[in-house]
């Protein structure tokens, strides 16, 4: 007889209000959201710390180099790699137009 108290105990939780059920169901997807967004944020926080490290790092390196001599040291520094950048563009240009020349040499040397 104990057993059928206890059967109707669970039979009462099971069928508890709808308003209830919907109140629990309201506060799991609440929580799952809190737990997604925290996530979410972990996973932010970890490649925010990863990139301050990273800068950190590299400040290190540009540190240890010792400061520049004069600001026109730094202004000859940053047009020398504004140069840089240009012929090693105008390189890779000219990389391409010898692929296709050299494309059309094959093309030409293979005709009858």
């Amino acid at each position: 007889m104990a057993s059928g108290a206890a059967d109707s105990a669970l039979e009462t939780v099971d069928e508890a209000p709808s308003g209830e059920n919907a109140g629990w169901e309201r506060l799991e997807r609440a929580s799952r959201a809190a737990a997604d967004a925290l996530a979410e944020w972990r996973k932010r926080a970890t490649e925010a710390e990863q990139e301050v490290q990273r800068l950190r790092t590299e400040l290190e390196q540009l540190t240890s180099l010792g400061p520049l001599p004069s600001d026109e040291a730094g202004d000859e520094l940053r047009r020398l790699r504004a140069e840089n950048a240009v012929l090693t563009s105008r390189a890779a240009e000219a990389r391409q137009r010898i692929i296709g020349l050299l494309a059309r040499l094959t093309v030409l040397e293979n005709r009858p």
